[in-house]
């Protein structure tokens, strides 16, 4: 069952009109009734909305509606994931997880995939995993849609690390080519990997390479915006660094010591 039929399916279980069921969101009728039909995708934004007007649980939802055996099974489970993920739900996470290794039919990636999910809500966003599952994440054509792993790329990124880190940061840059198309929170989600990759190299380095300057240029498509006014500041400073400018990179961390970035001013490499 489909995450629209799953919805029409609760509806009618709840005695609710279309209209009812949106009440208090900001979904209109016509878009919701196209959801319900499949003829729309359906946001993380706009389920997670849906249910919490209804006082339906996540977790609930999933055992209840979307514990089917058909062939959409293992997307319907990967939809799940993200929007546990998204609204950082532990019991749904475990839920879903629970239900995905009992399923014999369930791929590895999709297993992987749970375990890391879980592990990070847990975490706040770091990852105890081992190795093994970490890298099987990577292994995966797909795996740059996933915010999960895009955030494990970001944190995983060291000093140690940083040169092998390389073709999943271009990786990401193929993806994504111009971030002012994606919504903010995606924006800055993706800059950090970039920022934290230029971080870890000039800690290592001071000289241009080709990753460097690609990852600069890429930042640089970010929307000009509040939200992200530290990220294009810290890339600024990068590039002012890699090209010896010396001045500039000084008044910038002069900047970042009076807007009361401090400790990050302090850490920065020179």
């Amino acid at each position: 069952m489909d995450i629209g039929t799953a919805l029409r399916h609760l509806r009618d279980d709840l005695g609710l009109t279309q209209k009812q069921m949106i009440q208090g969101t900001k979904i209109t009728v016509s878009h919701y009734s196209k959801l319900e039909k499949g003829q729309n995708r359906i946001f993380i934004e706009n389920l997670v909305e849906i249910l919490k007007q209804r006082n339906i649980s996540l977790s609930y939802f999933v055992d209840h509606y979307l514990n089917d055996e058909n062939s959409e099974k293992e997307v319907n489970y990967s939809e799940i994931l993200n929007i546990a993920f998204y609204e950082k739900d532990k019991i749904a996470a475990k839920e879903i997880k629970r239900q995905i290794f009992s399923d014999k039919s369930s791929s590895n990636e999709l297993r992987d995939r749970a375990t890391l999910i879980v592990d990070m809500i847990d975490n706040q966003g770091q990852s105890n995993v081992d190795a093994r599952i970490v890298n099987s994440i990577f292994k995966h054509d797909n795996w740059t849609q996933y915010d999960e792993a895009i955030i494990l790329l970001g944190n995983t990124i060291r000093t140690s690390n940083v040169l092998n880190m390389s073709p999943l940061v271009l990786t990401l840059i193929r993806k994504y080519k111009n971030l002012d198309k994606e919504k903010i929170e995606k924006q800055r989600r993706l800059a950090t990997v970039g920022i934290n990759y230029l971080f870890n190299f000039g800690k290592l380095s001071k000289e241009f390479n080709k990753t460097v300057l690609k990852i600069i240029s890429w930042i640089k498509t970010t929307s000009i915006v509040p939200e992200l006014g530290i990220i294009r500041e810290l890339n600024a400073y990068f590039l002012a660094v890699y090209e010896g400018n010396i001045s500039v990179s000084t008044n910038i961390k002069n900047v970042l010591k009076i807007s009361g970035y401090q400790n990050l001013a302090n850490d920065l490499p020179n």
